[in-house]
């Protein structure tokens, strides 16, 4: 579980966050690595967290050899594969740290397999209730 204190809050409220498994075991394996860390972004300054996350994500982006991408791709990245393996606005928007269900909306942008997924379910069951004849114009 991720604490986040009120005052380093959009919204000025303290948030509780749980963190995957996946997550917990990374950091867990950082801390083995010999690592005696205070904070899981230390600063340049001993004792100090990093405060600038926009040079450590460039730096990220050369190591990895990506051109262009957004920090703030990555929450958009989070909110869809979410919406689209079924999570309700409501789930995704609290793990955002959302308060409003309009702004996850804007988050949650549906993949393609989903929809059509929808939409083939739709057809199965016009299918049934048309009774299985597709008609066409001429």
């Amino acid at each position: 579980m991720v604490v986040t204190p009120a005052h380093t809050t959009k919204q000025k409220r303290t948030e509780h966050l749980p963190l995957s498994g996946q997550t917990m075991a990374l950091l867990s394996s950082i801390r083995e690595d010999g690592a005696d860390l205070q904070y899981v972004f230390p600063g340049k300054a001993p004792g100090k967290p990093l405060t600038d996350i926009k040079k450590f994500w460039q730096g990220v982006l050369v190591e990895a050899g990506i051109e262009d991408a957004r920090l703030h791709d990555l929450r958009h990245t989070h909110a869809s594969h979410l919406v689209s393996s079924g999570m309700s606005l409501a789930i995704v928007g609290r793990l955002l740290g959302h308060t409003q269900a309009q702004t996850t909306h804007r988050y949650a942008h549906l993949a393609d397999v989903p929809l059509r997924a929808a939409a083939e379910h739709f057809g199965a069951k016009a299918d049934v209730l048309g009774g299985g004849e597709v008609k066409k114009s001429a």
